[in-house]
């Protein structure tokens, strides 16, 4: 926890310092741009097909059985398969972005086409690099070993600034300035993987003999489900600067970008929880400490709202002042959208919390047919509405879809699956739930 929070507080703290560094140096057209190919770059990572989240259960309960063999078999077949998707993904993307006219994509300036062409191409393959990649944060999360986790994530914070203001020094091309920043944290992504295989967990290192058609089945098995649930958030995350910047232009997702941005700093505790409390959740439910389970999700619950609640009323109160004086005039938003930003700090909050619980507990069924549903009608509902209200109708259609369509189900299904918890509590069948809880929290001090 303290070093999740210390990683999480030290990004924060790094983003206010490079956000605006970016905004200043590259313009309010060009940032437009850099942060839609971001937001179109992030589409990449449904590649995975879910087994990156799968593999965080698989390890967990490894973990729990000190099942070595279990864990590196998951591993192997997991980045087996990640790597073949980032590879065949990799030839197409290439084919496509040789035709594709991007400046009509992005709604730009025939100046910087071919500013806009390059970034996209570093960006998605720097992506690509990172599917494979990414399982090692997975594995970390099952072994319980986030802390280090979290000091891998400081670092490649800090390499991305270092390599932004080193391009911003030497006043290079939007492109260059791409590949140093990002293509610092990749460097630490991989040198981390390397660590993880070779001298932290030499066990897991990746072996042919343990490639099985079985355990990639499992992984894609389990791994639909997280792999609609994401393509929904996904959605949701990325989707609003595509839409902005081809419907209005790319100077004005500055404002739209830039208040998403500092809305996301309020859930950097909240961030800081989640993944230690998957794992947990799943670690604990193998080990039959349901109780654990139940008092966690409730207090979770409990500090999510007052989290999301105090962040949202000051963003409202002085969020156009605090923006105009971090990043500038060009990225101060109108107050109807900081405001409705604000609203939804606290209901994806609130889903977040809960999708933590079904998804560690495998009931992701209702959620993922849920999600996507309302990723469908989210994005409908933007693209009627950015024509008639500007940007402010984009998170208006974030709000109205996934109000109406997502939480009445999923919360459903929480309150299904935490009664059936309670059911099964060993208090109920005579067990000793309190030397349960001792246990379980011992365990994870």
């Amino acid at each position: 926890m303290v070093s999740g929070g210390a990683a999480r507080g030290l990004s924060s703290l790094l983003t206010l310092v490079s956000l605006p560094l970016a905004v200043r140096y590259l313009g309010a057209e060009r940032y437009g741009i850099w942060a839609t190919v971001i937001s179109i770059a992030v589409w990449i990572n449904l590649l995975d097909l879910g087994i990156a989240t799968s593999l965080t259960n698989l390890t967990s309960r490894a973990y729990a059985q000190d099942d070595e063999v279990g864990a590196a078999r998951a591993f192997t077949n997991a980045l087996a398969v990640t790597t073949a998707a980032a590879a065949l993904a990799a030839c197409g993307f290439i084919a496509l972005w040789i035709r594709a006219h991007w400046n009509a994509i992005f709604n730009s300036t025939a100046a910087i086409e071919q500013q806009v062409r390059w970034t996209v191409l570093i960006a998605a393959l720097l992506m690509l690099l990172g599917l494979p990649l990414s399982l090692a944060g997975k594995i970390f999360a099952g072994y319980q070993e986030l802390h280090l986790f979290n000091k891998t994530l400081a670092l490649g914070a800090i390499c991305n600034l270092a390599g932004l203001a080193f391009g911003v020094w030497l006043r290079v091309s939007m492109p260059a300035l791409f590949l140093l920043s990002y293509g610092c944290s990749s460097a630490v992504a991989l040198a981390t993987m390397l660590w993880l295989v070779r001298w932290h967990k030499p066990w897991l290192r990746p072996n042919l003999s343990l490639l099985s058609r079985p355990v990639m089945l499992q992984l894609l098995g389990s791994g639909w489900s997280f792999l609609l649930i994401q393509a929904a958030a996904i959605v949701v995350f990325s989707s609003d600067n595509i839409i902005v910047s081809h419907f209005l232009g790319a100077a004005e997702v500055t404002p739209y970008s830039v208040t998403w941005r500092v809305v996301g700093i309020g859930a950097v505790l909240q961030g800081l929880v989640f993944p230690a409390l998957w794992p947990a959740y799943a670690e604990a439910q193998a080990r039959g400490e349901i109780a654990w389970v139940r008092q966690t999700f409730a207090m979770a619950i409990r500090i999510t709202l007052t989290l999301n609640v105090t962040w949202a009323v000051l963003l409202v109160v002085c969020g156009r002042i605090l923006i105009r004086f971090w990043a500038g005039a060009a990225a101060v938003p109108p107050f109807s959208l900081l405001l409705a930003m604000a609203v939804w700090s606290v209901i994806a909050g609130v889903t977040s919390t809960q999708s933590c619980l079904l998804g560690a507990m495998n009931r992701t069924r209702v959620q993922a047919v849920a999600s996507t549903l309302a990723a469908a009608v989210n994005i409908v509902l933007s693209i009627v509405l950015v024509t008639r209200l500007g940007s402010l109708g984009v998170i208006l259609g974030t709000i109205v879809s996934y109000v109406v369509v997502l939480i009445v189900p999923q919360t459903i299904v929480v309150a299904r699956l935490l009664r059936d918890l309670e059911s099964c509590s060993p208090q109920r069948h005579g067990g000793t739930e309190q030397m349960g809880l001792k246990t379980v929290v011992e365990t994870r001090d």
